[in-house]
């Protein structure tokens, strides 16, 4: 890249999710904090119908709350899946012009040299984007293919978590396809699974985050009420053991030079486990007028001084062995549990991406990290791994064709 000259940074989110919301405030967020001397900042906003569009309007919150009157300010946009593209492949115009671009293969382009990616849920934090990506030999940043398949499936992330060492809860999926044509089986197949042969348990849905459908179960009556909600949202539920006394434990880890780790938070839940509204509506996000600060809004205690520094240092070793177990990129955030009646500490689930991109962790690190570093270490580190992808040899000839 010649000097002085500044990178060309799409920003992607939005999505096919239930989590679309918290995808977008992440975005936004990010936005603000990119070094407006180093990069042109360009919004690509996936809307719930699939359709991408870019324009300076999706820079303000209201473009989102007023939808139908918005789009028609952007253009639209597409990513072709082949090498070489370039960039962003603009949408519309004439007929004879679309004629043109399918006989000649040449359309507009809005140059990309690296894609940031804010996504949360389905079709976007799960491998989805990074297929489509790598197809393109694109850089972005966040987690490849396979770790962000592996950590969207909360069930799959343990079990290979626990083959390396790290203890997690006994669990159990259950599937809706099972669960309709047969829910005493399912119903029972639970109960006699080991560690999950008494309540209360704890349901929630196998492959979204954001604490969307969890529930608590007391009964077989409310254990099928649970299932219920979790199938509204994902095919399957993940059943745990519901820990009575127990204390959640954060940490973000970033691929940096060497590796590194945040300080550990404790999030604040108004009882029980975190919900939707914890996570995102707390910190003034209910009051009329406020403004939603996403995973920031959450209520929470960061590198508390009360929390004893062997938990800290077991939580920190836990989640960089983790990190490299499932070959992540970019910055994610490690959940762990800690069971007040023993002290163990049980992993709970991964992030690819979390909400807000855990920046309130960093910049409360010694020495602080910013959220514009943090960024720039991101778009670094999406470059440096294209650039070693694109040194593999991929091309033998034809010589089984002879």
């Amino acid at each position: 890249m010649a000097a002085g000259k500044k990178r060309d940074i799409a920003v992607l989110y939005g999505g096919r999710s239930v989590e679309h919301e918290i995808s977008v405030i992440t975005a936004l967020q990010l936005m603000k904090a990119l070094d407006p001397v180093k990069y042109n900042v360009i919004p690509v906003y996936i809307a719930p119908s699939g359709r991408w569009y870019t324009g300076n309007s999706l820079f303000e919150k209201n473009c989102y709350r007023n939808w139908a009157s918005c789009q028609h300010t952007l253009t639209a946009v597409s990513l072709q899946p082949w090498p070489g593209i370039g960039g962003l492949k603009v949408e519309g115009g004439s007929l004879l012009k679309r004629f043109s671009t399918l006989l000649t293969g040449r359309f507009d382009t809005i140059p990309v040299d690296v894609f940031l990616l804010a996504f949360h849920g389905e079709y976007g934090e799960d491998g989805c984007i990074q297929g489509l990506l790598e197809m393109a030999e694109f850089p972005y940043t966040s987690c490849d293919v396979t770790s962000s398949a592996i950590a969207m499936n909360k069930y799959l992330c343990k079990s290979i978590l626990r083959d390396h060492g790290i203890k997690v809860l006994p669990s159990k999926v259950a599937r809706k396809f099972d669960a309709i044509h047969n829910l005493k089986s399912v119903t029972d197949s639970i109960l006699q699974t080991p560690g999950l042969e008494r309540f209360p348990l704890f349901i929630k849905p196998n492959h979204l985050g954001s604490s969307i459908g969890i529930a608590k179960a007391e009964d077989i009556e409310s254990l099928h009420a649970a299932l219920a909600k979790v199938f509204l949202y994902d095919t399957e539920a993940i059943v745990e053991p519901c820990l009575e006394s127990m204390f959640e434990i954060n940490v973000s880890v970033i691929s940096s030079d060497p590796t590194r780790a945040s300080v550990v938070e404790i999030p604040v839940a108004t009882s029980g486990a975190l919900s939707y509204e914890d996570k995102y509506m707390r910190g003034g996000g209910k009051k009329k007028g406020a403004r939603s600060q996403g995973m920031a809004s959450l209520v929470r205690e960061i590198d508390p001084a009360a929390l004893d520094s062997t938990i800290k240092e077991q939580v920190t070793s836990s989640a960089l062995k983790a990190f490299e177990v499932l070959g992540c990129c970019g910055v994610v955030r490690f959940d762990f549990m800690h069971d007040n009646t023993d002290g163990s500490i049980y992993f709970n689930e991964l992030n690819p991406q979390p909400g807000s991109l855990s920046f309130y962790l960093w910049v409360k690190s010694n020495p602080r990290f910013l959220y514009t570093e943090e960024l720039d270490v991101l778009i670094e580190s999406a470059l440096k791994r294209r650039s070693q992808l694109a040194s593999r040899e991929r091309e033998l000839g034809f010589m089984a064709l002879k």
